[in-house]
C-alpha cells in the first residue's frame, strides 16, 4: 500500500493536470448562475390559483428579462407580494395581467372592461356554479357523461356548489332543458370599477382607488400617511390627490375561489415582476 506521502503527491499532480478543466467548470457553473438568476429561472407552482392553465405542482420557466418584467394584458406573471407586512419574507405569487397601467377596468359576471372593450373569462378559468339539490344527482351524471372533472367543495348542509371552465358550463347548458338550466346558476361576482395607477399621473382618491391603492400609497409616499383602522380616507384633510411614481398593473388569477391576486393585494408595482411564465416544462399528475 503506498504511504500518504505518495498519495499527496498524486492527488496534486492530478490537480495540476485538471487545472483548466476545473477553471472550466467554474466558469459554466457561474454562467449557469447567472442566467437563473438574472435570465431565465425555473418555479414550482404551490397553489391551485391559475387552474385549469398551470396546476398545483407544475414546474414552469419565467423569463426574467428586462423587457418581461412589462407584461402585456392576459400574460401570466410571477410576481413579490407588495403588502408592506411582507417586506421580511416577501411571497411569490402567480397570476394573470389584466389591465395595464393608465388602464380602466371595470369586474363583472361577464368577464372584466377594459378602457370600454369587453374580454370574456378565460376559457380555462373557472368559477362557482350553485345547483339545485334536487338536480345535483343528474347534474352529477352529465359531468360524468362528458367527462368533466367533478369539483364539488365539501360543503354539507349548503346549497350544492361546482366550479367549471366556460367551457365545461357550456357543454352542460346543451344537455339541459330550459327549465333546468334556470336551477343552475353561476354565483354573483364582486362588481368594481377603478383606474390602474400610471407613472407620473396624479388621481383623486376615490373609494376605489384608496381600497386597491392604499398599499401603493403607504410605500411611495415621502411623509407618513395614517388610515384610521375604520376609515378609508388617509388622517390628513389636504390629501384628495396623489401623483403615482411608478408604474401599476393588476392581476386576476383564472380559479376565482382559490387564488390570492390584486383583489388581496392591490396593485402590482413594475419593479415588484419577477417576469413572465414562459412555459411548463413540468406537469403535475
Amino acid at each position: 500500500m503506498p504511504d500518504s506521502n505518495n498519495i499527496k503527491n498524486y492527488l496534486l499532480t492530478l490537480l495540476k493536470r485538471n487545472r483548466g478543466i476545473g477553471t472550466v467548470m467554474i466558469v459554466i457553473v457561474g454562467f449557469v448562475l447567472l442566467i437563473r438568476h438574472f435570465c431565465i429561472g425555473s418555479y414550482r407552482i404551490s397553489t391551485h390559483a391559475m387552474e385549469e392553465a398551470l396546476h398545483k405542482g407544475d414546474y414552469v420557466l419565467v423569463n426574467k428579462l428586462f423587457a418581461n418584467k412589462h407584461p402585456n394584458r392576459n400574460e401570466i406573471i410571477l410576481f413579490k407580494s407588495p403588502l408592506l407586512r411582507d417586506r421580511d419574507h416577501t411571497p411569490l405569487i402567480v397570476s394573470r395581467c389584466v389591465a395595464l397601467p393608465g388602464d380602466t377596468i371595470h369586474v363583472g359576471s361577464a368577464g372584466y372592461t377594459i378602457n370600454g372593450v369587453l374580454y370574456p373569462r378565460p376559457p380555462q378559468s373557472l368559477a362557482s356554479y350553485t345547483v339545485a339539490r334536487e338536480i345535483r344527482e343528474s347534474f352529477v351524471k352529465l359531468l360524468i357523461k362528458k367527462n368533466i372533472a367533478i369539483r364539488e367543495p365539501q360543503e354539507p348542509g349548503k346549497t350544492p356548489v361546482f366550479i367549471l371552465t366556460p367551457f365545461e358550463e357550456y357543454q352542460i347548458r346543451e344537455e339541459m332543458s330550459e327549465k333546468v338550466n334556470k336551477l343552475f346558476v353561476r354565483a354573483k361576482v364582486e362588481s368594481y370599477m377603478l383606474v390602474v395607477p400610471r407613472k407620473g399621473e396624479t388621481y383623486s382618491l376615490n373609494q376605489g382607488l384608496l381600497i386597491a391603492g392604499r398599499e401603493a400609497i403607504l410605500a411611495e409616499s415621502a411623509q407618513e400617511i395614517i388610515f384610521p383602522d375604520k376609515q378609508l380616507a388617509p388622517d390628513r384633510k389636504d390629501m384628495q390627490t396623489f401623483t403615482f411614481g411608478k408604474d401599476y398593473y393588476w392581476v386576476l388569477s383564472d380559479n376565482t375561489e382559490d387564488a390570492v391576486d390584486s383583489r388581496h393585494v392591490g396593485f402590482i408595482p413594475a419593479d415588484h415582476i419577477i417576469g413572465k411564465v414562459w412555459f411548463r416544462w413540468f406537469k403535475a399528475l
